[in-house]
Order: structure tokens, then C-alpha cells, then sequence
């Protein structure tokens, strides 16, 4: 038969129904369905038994529909032989009272008709009410007939019931009045909605709950009380080696036998052995109203649990330690060290790539690697710094790497992590690599590109996550052409670089690092009343040397100087300061006794860069030199004499 409804929209979103009956059912259902206009897409179709069945079948293949009403003994046909739900519609008080008097209408007897059974309390509302009204059962549509056709021979003028009923009725000159009221169907249909919508929720969280169990490193299996899988992940298949999750209803014992849902004990871990893996088991029971109702079991790799259990302790025993510097600790008076901390914040926001630092000793390459790190999104993870020439091979390995328990004589019981496994999701900085032996190379190439890390003498790698800065006083290049450094390892690391020039070469720099230095060492021994004496004649003595230790050199300059100004418990002179240095840059000539007395090209170069750094102000010149105006004055005139 045709549908006597529009056919629904395929891509609708909202809840789909379907009304199947051949009778008049039918006809009221479609008188009801505009109550549901914007709520769901209802549709009706003509069908009785078989027939209705083919029709649900194609609703649910062409339509998507949810759920089907339908009402009698067709509800009853199709509720075993089609796969969505079914909502039968309901006959109340109500109902029966107001097709009753509809049925008095006909002024004869009336007989009140219903599929297989009677209910109880429609019988004893006629009684009690005394309502002249015959109560029948039918079995079937053929029995529906034969009894509606005895009802008439006995003089019934009326039937009241379901539709088949209704239409045995009218066929043989009888008036048949529908047992179910358009109240009735509407609620059998607001319940064939709300059953819709508790489904789709049900369903929408059992596809989070997959996918979460997807995404699991953990295997994951639960079963229902029976012992039967109720659900597993892809995880739990590798683990065991067992296809559980296309093992939906199966028990588990059968699967896995050493696993017995129906035994299990609250958190208790076992250790068990599948596919030649040993895998930690761990149950919790799952309770309802006081009573197990089913299991979870938890799966991981029983290396994996060692490996974290590891971490774990690591944490709690070493907290985080981030840099102690960043990048405003940087001295940056002159231009070009400008240029390299706006370089270097550049690679800290915007790059994870390594860095390699380069520059003589002393000029501060680990200080531009912790201002790198501060800068970075790490800045809140450790820091770890390693001198890759302190060591030897086998001790750098060890610190390195890490090691297993029995890698070697004197090794701890429990092993110990490495420097890059400490450094996870922090930053490891590789200082004087050019020292790192090279068949250490080769394993440090391997941290690099596979990010993770083995331990000397285990099998298994340990991912990691980290930074790598490197820094270095040597020539890579030149090293790499000799073989003493590996050509792949070298790009490897310098992807960015930062060059850093020595002290000499930044004189801005090189004046106010000395002036820091020194102020610093004499505030520390209570000498800060006595500094300005000492600072102004710095720049004279910073200007004689070449100071090729750099900031290490300046640091160690300034310390002798304090304790210099305790020994003769006043200010030293510049001839005192010149001799406090390692490595005078002139040792061919005798320091003079005061700058008037010193005339070597050092001092005119000097006096002519102050000169130039005041922009020509003599009076802030001689100021900086330590010297009065009218020194000053004689000194460039005899300059320009010469």
C-alpha cells in the first residue's frame, strides 16, 4: 500500500518515527503528528503482519528511522521481527469510557473487544459500575473475524477495540468505534520521542567512551556480571593477543582464562604472561546498589609500569629546576649583544629547534642558553647542563644515558636515569660538545632524531621529550673535516646559531661587565663606601688588556681588587690595578705611575674611544677616565702634537 504520509528528509537531525497500522489507527496518528511539528519527523505507513514488517524494514534501511508505534496484535507480530525499538500504544481509562459512549449511539448491545487478554482492571471497572457491555479476547486477525461475526449473529450492534476489530465490524454492518483515543497515541508517540532521545544520549556517550578507550595506552576490558565482554579497546588486543574487542558477548574466561570477572577483588594486581609479554592485571569489581554488577580489568605492559614507576620516584626525589638566569641578566651595552638577545628570543618563542652557541671561554655561552630556556615554553621544566669534557667516555655515557641495575660493577641496584631522562620536557644543554668522544656521537645522533633514549645495558628506549642547546669554544667545521666530528651530528645540532665575540671586541660590554664585577665583589665584603674611587679609574685599566679569559678573567680581576683595597685600607692606584691583572697586554713596558705619566699608544686609543663613547664631551670623558679636565686637555694635545 502507499504511504499516506510525505517521506522524511534523509539528513534530518530529528528524531525519526514510525506509526504502522492498517486501520484507523492510522488515520488518528496522522491527525496527531502537527502536535510534533519541529520536535521529530513522524511518519505513517499502512501495513498489517508481514507486510508491516517489510515496511519497517525499508523505513529503517531508507529513512533512519529510531522507533515504531503501533498498537494490538500488529504490536505484538512486529515487536519480535524488527530490530528498532517499539512502542505499543496503551489503552486507558479514559479511552474505554469515551468509545463507550460512542458506541451507545447505536442503541443495541455492545461488546468491548481486546488482543489475547482481558485486562483485569477493565473487568472490574464494568462490574463495579454494572455497565451492560460483553468482554471478548481475539488471538489473531482470522479469530478477530470469526468472533466479531458470532457477536453479530448474538445481536451485538457495536464493537468497541482495536482496528482490526473495528474493520471486522463495519464489514458486517456493525458500528465499530476505535478503542484508542488520539490522547493515547499522542503519548504513545511522546514516548516513542523521549525513548529516541535517550538513545541517541546513550549512544553518544558509549562513542566518547570508545574513543577514549581508543586513545588509551592502557588496555581496557569490561564485562557485565555474567562474566561476558561488555567492551575492550585496540590496546587490549595487542596485550593479550586476543581479538577482545570483536568479542562483544563472548565470556572472557574462555578467551583469557586466568582472568575471571566474576572473582575479581577490589585493585588487586596480578602479573600475567600473553603473547611472550609480561602484562600487570589490575580488577575492580562494578557495583550497583551494594552488589557486583559486572568488572573492569586495567592492562599495561609490566616494563612500561617499571619505566613510570621510575619516573615517579625521580620526581619526587629531584623537583624541577629551572635556569637561575635569563635573558635581561644578559650585558648588553653594545650593539651587536643587543643583536644576539633579540636573536635569541626569537629562537626561544618561536623555534624548538637546537641551538649550537659559539665563542671563546668565558663569554658567557651558558648564560645565553639559560636566558634561551627562560624564554621558552620550558621555562618552567629543568634545566640540566652537562660538560661534555669533564668526564670520561664511560662515566659521560652513564650520566647521559642512565643505566639498568647490574649494567656494570658498582652500578646501583635500581638503576639510575639519565641526564636526558631528567631533563624530560625541560631543556639539556651540551656544553664543549667538540670534547664529546665520538662513539658517543653516534649515540647522541640517535637521542636527536628518535627522541627517545636507552639505557646502558636495558633494550627497551625511554621516550623523552627535550631541548637540546649546545655550545662550543672549538671550530665544528674544521673538526668535521678532520673525522673528529660527526658530519651528521653537527647539522644536527646547529640548526640555529649564535655566535658570541670575545670581551676585546666589545668594549661597551667589556667596561660595564668590569664595572659590575668589581662593584659587586666590594659590596660583598662591606666596601661599597669606597667603590667610586676604584670605578673611575676602570676604564683605564680595562683599555691595557686584552683580557682573553673574558668575563672569568674579569671576575677573578675584580676579586683581587677588593681584597686589595682591604689590604691597604684605602684605594689602590692604576699602577696597583695594572698589576692585579694575569696578563698584562704590554709586557715589554713598565706600567706607568698614574695615567699623566703613561703616554702609550694603548692610553691615546683609549682617552680617544672615551672621548668618541661621550659623543666629544671632555668634561664626561675625563670624568670616565679618572682624570680632570685639564689632564685631559694636555693629554690631547699632545696626541695631536705627535
Amino acid at each position: 500500500m502507499p504511504s499516506i504520509s510525505p517521506p522524511l528528509p534523509a539528513a534530518a537531525d530529528l528524531p525519526r518515527l514510525l506509526i504502522v497500522s492498517a486501520y484507523e489507527l492510522a488515520e488518528v496518528a496522522l491527525s496527531v503528528t502537527p502536535q510534533f511539528q519541529g520536535r521529530a519527523q513522524i511518519h505513517v505507513e499502512r501495513g498489517n503482519l508481514e507486510r508491516g514488517v517489510e515496511l519497517v524494514r525499508k523505513a529503517v534501511a531508507q529513512q533512519g528511522v529510531e522507533v515504531v508505534v503501533s498498537a494490538g496484535s500488529n504490536a505484538s507480530y512486529l515487536r519480535s521481527r524488527i530490530e528498532v525499538p517499539l512502542v505499543t500504544v496503551r489503552v486507558g481509562g479514559f479511552d474505554i469510557m469515551a468509545a463507550l459512549a460512542t458506541a451507545r449511539a447505536a442503541q443495541g448491545d455492545i461488546a468491548l473487544v481486546f488482543f489475547r487478554e482481558i485486562p483485569d482492571d477493565v473487568a472490574r471497572f464494568l462490574r463495579q459500575f454494572d455497565l451492560p457491555v460483553q468482554l471478548h479476547a481475539y488471538e489473531s486477525e482470522a479469530h478477530a473475524h470469526a468472533l466479531v461475526e458470532q457477536l453479530a449473529a448474538s445481536g451485538v450492534t457495536a464493537i468497541v477495540g482495536p482496528g482490526v476489530a473495528v474493520r471486522a465490524a463495519q464489514l458486517r454492518g456493525l458500528r465499530g468505534v476505535l478503542l484508542y483515543s488520539r490522547d493515547s497515541i499522542a503519548a504513545a508517540m511522546e514516548e516513542a520521542l523521549q525513548l529516541v532521545l535517550s538513545r541517541r544520549a546513550e549512544r553518544s556517550e558509549r562513542e566518547r567512551l570508545a574513543a577514549v578507550l581508543r586513545h588509551l595506552d592502557s588496555g581496557v576490558v569490561a564485562t557485565d556480571a555474567q562474566g561476558q565482554v561488555l567492551a575492550a579497546n585496540p590496546a587490549a588486543d595487542a596485550l593479550t593477543g586476543v581479538a577482545l574487542t570483536a568479542a562483544v558477548g563472548q565470556p572472557l574466561q574462555h578467551l583469557l582464562p586466568a582472568l575471571d570477572a566474576r572473582a575479581v577483588q577490589d585493585r588487586v594486581a596480578r602479573v600475567h604472561e600473553w603473547a611472550q609479554r609480561k602484562v600487570l592485571v589490575q580488577g575492580q569489581p562494578i557495583m550497583e546498589s551494594g552488589r557486583p554488577h559486572g568488572a573492569v580489568f586495567t592492562l599495561e605492559r609490566a616494563s612500561h609500569v617499571e619505566q613510570a614507576f621510575r619516573k615517579l620516584r625521580a620526581h619526587e626525589r629531584e623537583r624541577s629546576q629551572p635556569a637561575r638566569y635569563t635573558l635581561a641578566h644578559v650585558v648588553q651595552a653594545s650593539a651587536q649583544m643587543q643583536a644576539v638577545v633579540r636573536r635569541c628570543e626569537t629562537v626561544a618563542a618561536l623555534t624548538e629547534a637546537p641551538v649550537l652557541i659559539t665563542g671563546p671561554t668565558g663569554v658567557g655561552k651558558e648564560l645565553i642558553a639559560q636566558g634561551i630556556h627562560s624564554a621558552s615554553r620550558r621555562r618552567g621544566q629543568r634545566f640540566v647542563a652537562v660538560n661534555c669534557g669533564a668526564l670520561t667516555e664511560s662515566l659521560l655515557e652513564s650520566e647521559l644515558f642512565g643505566y639498568e641495575d647490574g649494567a656494570f660493577t658498582g652500578a646501583r641496584r635500581e638503576g639510575k636515569a639519565g641526564l636526558f631522562e631528567a631533563a624530560h620536557r625541560g631543556t639539556v644543554f651540551l656544553d664543549e660538545i667538540g670534547e664529546l668522544p665520538f662513539a658517543l656521537q653516534t649515540r647522541l645522533l640517535r637521542v636527536l632524531q628518535e627522541r627517545e633514549v636507552t639505557r646502558v645495558g636495558a633494550s627497551a628506549p625511554v621516550p623523552i621529550d627535550i631541548r637540546v642547546l649546545a655550545a662550543t669554544h672549538r671550530d665544528l667545521a674544521a673538526m668535521v673535516q678532520q673525522g673528529s666530528f660527526r658530519e651528521d651530528l653537527y647539522f644536527r645540532i646547529a640548526v640555529l646559531r649564535i655566535d658570541l665575540a670575545p670581551l676585546a671586541e666589545r668594549p661597551a660590554d667589556l667596561l660595564l661587565l668590569a664595572d659590575m664585577m668589581v662593584q659587586s665583589a666590594m659590596r660583598e665584603i662591606g666596601l661599597a663606601q669606597s667603590m667610586q674611587p676604584v670605578l673611575r679609574l676602570l676604564p683605564a685599566v680595562v683599555a691595557r688588556h686584552r683580557w682573553p679569559g673574558n668575563a672569568r678573567e674579569l671576575h677573578n680581576f675584580a676579586q683581587r681588587v677588593a681584597v686589595r683595597c682591604v689590604e691597604l685600607a684605602g684605594t689602590p692606584d692604576l699602577a696597583e690595578l695594572l698589576a692585579l691583572i694575569d696578563h698584562p697586554a704590554l709586557p715589554d713596558s713598565a706600567p706607568a705611575a698614574s695615567l699623566a705619566a703613561g703616554r702609550s699608544l694603548h692610553e691615546q686609543r683609549h682617552i680617544q674611544q672615551v672621548l668618541a663613547d661621550c659623543g666629544g664631551d671632555q668634561g664626561a670623558a675625563a670624568k670616565a677616565l679618572g682624570i680632570s679636565r685639564t689632564t685631559l686637555w694636555r693629554r690631547l694635545k699632545g696626541q695631536a702634537g705627535h
